[in-house]
């Protein structure tokens, strides 16, 4: 995220969509940016035309799509195409069974999606806001997911005044070379970014078991939280923390996609590859 001038907001259901609506103008306050608000049931437009109205949310122009019989998950992917927005935010797709964490559909959206996604709730955020993110330098895999994180956490902790914790949790017990190369590299992460160092806590221990009873505990308002492109798979291994993460928190989840240049060239013309439907503009 090198910027964040344009919000992506995208309700579905007038309750659900009024908590959306509140956040990403709390968002765009901070940052000073603008939010094309995506109504997916065309007959809930003049309810939120009305909402923005009533309360002086000037930042906020409406825009729908020609939905037919597409899914949401595909409406989203061909406005971020079509607008290039630098984050969207929505409310959690619906969960089946007893299962925590996000649904399937939200990490298969999260693992398309170039641009990040902020999942919200209801909760409101503390002021300041509090934001976690969880860093992993063990391989190159897990190095180059952690800069993303970094990066979009630092970003959005920057622009709301929030604090930041970064949590770093050593699975190796016994290599005391090998940990010591891995917290120099995790301290010159966190410099390169210009975060502090002073945010950053490291425990020892497994992260998937480590973090997830502490962000619970902590009751952090935003978690951020890699994912893979879909063609690597959303449910690639070294991603299970991220799971173990999202199942832990009660706050909102910011989800960012850790591709390299490459990889999202080739997602962004898969996307607009999909299909020609039209799209209305933004009204």
């Amino acid at each position: 995220m090198e910027k964040l001038t344009h919000i992506l907001a995208v309700v579905e259901g007038i309750e659900e969509g009024q908590v959306v609506l509140e956040k990403a103008v709390a968002l765009a306050r901070h940052f000073d940016a603008r939010i094309e608000l995506l109504v997916a049931e065309p007959k809930q437009m003049r309810t939120f035309s009305e909402l923005c109205l009533e309360r002086g949310y000037a930042e906020v122009f409406l825009s729908s799509a020609h939905r037919g019989s597409d899914a949401l998950h595909d409406v989203i992917l061909r406005r971020v195409d079509f607008g290039r927005p630098d984050i969207v935010v929505k409310s959690p797709a619906p969960r089946h069974g007893d299962d925590a964490g996000l649904a399937a559909a939200d990490w298969l959206l999260a693992s398309q999606c170039l641009a990040p996604i902020l999942l919200v709730r209801h909760h409101g955020w503390a002021d300041p806001v509090r934001i976690a993110v969880s860093l992993d330098v063990s391989d190159a895999d897990r190095e180059r997911n952690s800069r993303a994180l970094l990066h979009a956490a630092g970003f959005l902790a920057l622009g709301c005044r929030g604090n930041l914790d970064l949590l770093y949790s050593e699975r190796e017990l016994k290599d005391d070379a090998l940990r010591m190369q891995r917290a120099v590299r995790v301290a010159q992460l966190v410099r390169e970014f210009h975060v502090g160092c002073e945010r950053l806590q490291m425990f020892d221990g497994e992260p998937g078991e480590k973090l997830p009873p502490l962000i619970a505990a902590r009751q952090y308002d935003v978690v951020v939280i890699g994912t893979e492109s879909a063609a690597h798979g959303w449910m690639k291994p070294h991603l299970a923390t991220g799971h173990e993460l999202a199942a832990a928190t009660a706050g909102d989840i910011v989800l960012v996609h850790a591709a390299t240049d490459a990889e999202a060239r080739i997602a962004g013309w898969k996307i607009s590859s999909r299909s020609d439907e039209r799209l209305d503009e933004p009204q």
